[in-house]
């Protein structure tokens, strides 16, 4: 091969890769103020709602580049509240997230799959309690025109005791359901 034709290979693989579309996951951040993570469970055979107050989202996500998209949220455990106060410090002791020992809770995915009609599912593992369980969150991303703000929805349902929420008396089913739901709205701004 002559010295020409190794410059005009490189030439030409040089414009090739700078021609060749680009596709960047987009990073985000949360607007906590309008984002809401909430969960529903049973007790004594009826539906209580609770939410988190605190939880921080670290978010790159692009429908167009799925395989450097990744999720990472961390939840202040001890802010779960469900308009009930002796519930709530319930949740917080030592037989429920057990704060004091595990004051976090995360979920974290680095791998996702389309849906189709802007449906996603997003695979990654969930810690409560320093257990961890790999789970599958469904969830929408709707962008706006502009691309600068987007809606994330979602949500699953887990079972707390598969985390050790409930020990003692409280691992029985009969009081508290063992069927956490969860489901999140998260409203993003491009970074």
């Amino acid at each position: 091969m002559s010295p020409g034709t190794v410059i005009r290979a490189g030439w030409l693989a040089s414009l090739l890769l700078a021609t060749a579309p680009s596709h960047a996951a987009t990073a985000w951040s949360t607007d906590a103020a309008r984002s809401r993570l909430e969960f529903t469970a049973t007790q004594a055979g009826g539906d209580f709602d609770g939410a988190f107050g605190r939880f921080q989202a670290d978010i790159v996500f692009d429908p167009a580049d799925l395989a450097h998209g990744r999720f990472r949220v961390e939840i202040d455990a001890g802010s779960a509240h469900t308009g009930e106060k002796d519930r709530d410090g319930l949740l917080a002791g030592g037989d429920f997230f057990a704060v004091e020992r595990w004051p976090k809770s995360r979920f974290e995915a680095d791998r996702f799959v389309s849906l189709g009609g802007g449906r996603f599912e997003a695979l990654g593992k969930l810690t409560i309690r320093d257990v961890t369980r790999e789970i599958r969150l469904p969830f929408s991303y709707r962008p706006s025109a502009d691309g600068t703000h987007a809606e994330m929805t979602g949500g699953t349902t887990i079972r707390r005791l598969d985390y050790g929420v409930g020990q003692g008396e409280w691992r029985d089913t009969k009081w508290v359901g063992d069927d956490v739901r969860i489901r999140f709205e998260l409203m993003l701004q491009r970074k």
